[in-house]
């Protein structure tokens, strides 16, 4: 299967339903070219579940578990910091194939089209891994208030896009997550955004499962109430990226900083293999901005040794 753009209906879906899958938008092979990175990141599922408490001390010694806020019964949703367990945060180690998707031209060609911009911002990148039997992976149902300092706002120019781009194919036993339509939550009222089932069994009934091929991308709306469930089988594991985009100038919104980890090997090689464009997604500043000046490039090619900075230059006045 190639990477594909996403269809004009599946836009006006995200925009009128609150998500969509996006199912293969991006190849199979593709995906499959970055395993070698992700193994960086994360065991493999057969590696893990072979030997789960020896894994966990190889790759992370032996975690302390973080007091929870609130203790969360063993059955039904809650929120268990173990569900957590297993993260990475972009830029990651390897041959920057991972790197390179994160801002494959399907992806970005969808959030410019869902958001109605070509001036966005990539502001969430980050890894995760869930393995069946770790921990209870079910939640309650909830919208996102981590992303923002203000309540979500379901319309243009400021709603926001979330999602996860598949890097495992995720079936029904994967713990695939589960998704409500805007239109069947629009009497849920909530101060904390997040609802129990006993609480509205109505919105819970209204869920549908969104499982995909690797290379699937889901996509939601902020105001968009969804939750994780449990594994359906003793030996799975689902792997995906987070990436979530914006309008530029919605300084409100947020999640990860990349500026805090630009001293590293992993973004100085993602940003000497990258156009233009591709940066501006993380706010780097583009060709014509009025920041750049001779002297400021040439630093800017000390920092980036290998970097292309002509379509910079020819911007500036010698």
């Amino acid at each position: 299967m190639s990477s594909r753009l996403a269809t004009d209906a599946e836009v006006d879906t995200w925009r009128t339903e609150g998500w969509v899958l996006l199912n293969g938008l991006i190849g199979a092979d593709e995906v499959d070219a970055a395993t070698d990175d992700l193994r960086n990141v994360f065991p493999s599922a057969q590696e893990y579940h072979a030997d789960p408490e020896g894994v966990t001390e190889r790759w992370k010694g032996r975690p302390s578990v973080p007091e929870p806020d609130y203790v969360w019964p063993d059955d039904g949703p809650g929120f268990r910091p173990e569900q957590q367990r297993w993260m990475g945060a972009f830029p990651f180690a390897g041959s920057g194939t991972l790197n390179r998707l994160c801002v494959h031209s399907s992806l970005v060609n969808f959030a410019e089209r869902a958001l109605g911009d070509t001036d966005i911002r990539l502001y969430q990148a980050h890894a995760s891994a869930k393995y069946a039997g770790l921990t209870n992976y079910e939640q309650p149902m909830h919208t996102d208030r981590n992303h923002s300092w203000l309540p979500a706002v379901g319309e243009p120019p400021w709603w926001n896009l979330e999602g996860f781009l598949y890097f495992s194919d995720v079936t029904e036993a994967d713990n695939p997550t589960r998704m409500v339509s805007v239109r069947d939550s629009v009497n849920v009222h909530s101060p904390y955004q997040v609802v129990l089932p006993r609480m509205d069994p109505d919105l819970y009934a209204a869920e549908r499962a969104a499982p995909g091929v690797r290379g699937s991308y889901l996509a939601y709306r902020s105001d968009v109430f969804h939750r994780g469930a449990p594994f359906g089988s003793s030996n799975s594991a689902r792997f995906v990226v987070a990436l979530a985009f914006k309008r530029a100038g919605l300084d409100w919104i947020g999640y990860d900083q990349q500026q805090s980890r630009s001293t590293g090997p992993e973004w100085t090689t993602f940003v000497e293999g990258s156009t233009p464009r591709e940066l501006e997604l993380f706010g780097f500043p583009p060709p014509g901005h009025p920041i750049w000046s001779a002297s400021l490039l040439e630093k800017l090619s000390d920092r980036y040794p290998k970097m292309d900075v002509e379509p910079w230059r020819a911007h500036v006045a010698s």
